[in-house]
C-alpha cells in the first residue's frame, strides 16, 4: 500500500469520527407522574422545559393524558406551544404552537405537530397548554420546587404571540415534552460529503 494511500485513509477516519448526524432528541416529562390534573379551561398554563443542545428544530409536542388507575379522563380541545423566556425566567415569546388535538382517552399523545419548526439554541423554554373544557392532564404534586406560570386567555383565542401578564405558583409538574432534530453544522454536512469521497475510495 502506498504512502499517499495509507495517509488518505487515516484522513478519512479522522473525519468520519467528526462526522455530525443529525438526530432526533425528546426533552421534557416522559416519565409517568402519579397523578392527573383538574385543569380548568381558558388558562394558558405549563412548566419549564430546558433544551441542553444548539441547532435544535423543533418538530412536535408530546403528553401523558389521564392516569390508568383514576378512571376516564375528561374530553378537552387543546392546543400546545413553546414559549421562550424572558429575562425574569417567564415565558415571553411563543416560538411553536400545534393546530387543536381532541383528548378523548388514557393514553400518550406523541409527536402532536408544531404549525411550523423553528430552530432554537440551548436554554430554557416554557411548554404551554390551553384546554377549551375541564382536561386531565398526568401531573405530579410531588415536587415542591417545580415553578408553573399561567394567564386567563379564551379559548378560541390560540396563544398569544408574547405572553401577558404571568402569575406563577410551584408544586406541579405535568408529563409534557417536545421533540425535535438536532441539525448538525454546516462543517459537519461537509465531513459527510467527504464520507461519500472516502466511501467510493474504499470501493476502488
Amino acid at each position: 500500500m502506498s504512502k499517499h494511500r495509507s495517509l488518505g485513509g487515516v484522513v478519512c477516519s479522522l473525519a468520519l469520527a467528526m462526522a455530525g448526524v443529525a438526530h432526533a432528541d425528546t426533552y421534557g416529562n416522559t416519565n409517568p407522574f402519579e397523578t392527573q390534573s383538574g385543569h380548568s379551561p381558558n388558562y394558558v398554563l405549563g412548566v419549564e422545559v430546558t433544551i441542553p443542545v444548539d441547532d435544535f428544530e423543533l418538530e412536535s409536542f408530546g403528553l401523558m393524558y389521564g392516569h390508568e388507575d383514576l378512571g376516564a379522563p375528561e374530553i378537552s380541545n387543546a392546543i400546545f406551544g413553546l414559549y421562550s423566556a424572558g429575562g425574569d425566567g417567564l415565558p415571553l415569546s411563543l416560538l411553536a404552537i400545534t393546530n387543536p388535538i381532541n383528548l378523548n382517552t388514557q393514553q400518550t399523545y406523541d409527536n402532536i405537530a408544531f404549525t411550523s419548526t423553528p430552530i432554537v439554541d440551548s436554554g430554557t423554554y416554557w411548554m404551554m397548554a390551553i384546554y377549551e373544557t375541564l382536561a386531565s392532564p398526568r401531573m405530579t404534586l410531588l415536587d415542591g420546587t417545580s415553578l408553573v406560570a399561567y394567564w386567563s386567555y379564551s379559548y378560541g383565542a390560540g396563544m398569544p404571540d408574547t405572553a401577558p401578564a404571568i402569575t406563577t405558583y410551584t408544586g406541579q409538574d405535568f408529563n409534557y415534552w417536545v421533540n425535535g432534530t438536532v441539525i448538525p453544522a454546516p462543517g459537519a454536512l461537509a465531513t459527510l460529503g467527504l464520507f461519500g469521497l472516502c466511501a467510493a475510495r474504499r470501493r476502488r
